[in-house]
């Protein structure tokens, strides 16, 4: 039992704290995105939005779906403004 409860905390683990934790970075100072940064917040959002869409279809029960559908919104979130303050730092 405690593999079982290993692997399904590593399944659910990037999609509940990978998303979240990439978006915080992509809003602290977005002006002064490195690209070390800019590098960490693109794994960590897109672990968490595939995760996400996983938890989502994969239909285990409402709370997998919840945590997978917070996955994959903070997850495409942190992508949008990731792409979003390149763009405008290209302009510039």
């Amino acid at each position: 039992m405690e593999s079982l409860a290993l692997m399904v905390a590593i399944i659910v683990a990037p999609a509940m704290f990978g998303g979240p934790i990439a978006l915080l970075l992509s809003l602290w100072k977005i002006d002064q995105v490195s690209t070390l940064r800019r590098t960490i917040i693109l794994i960590l959002s897109i672990a968490s939005a595939f995760i996400g869409i996983y938890l989502i279809f994969c239909r285990v029960s409402s709370g997998a779906t919840l945590i997978g559908l917070m996955g994959l919104s903070t997850g495409a979130v942190a992508i949008w403004r990731v792409r979003r303050s390149s763009k405008i730092s290209d302009q510039q």
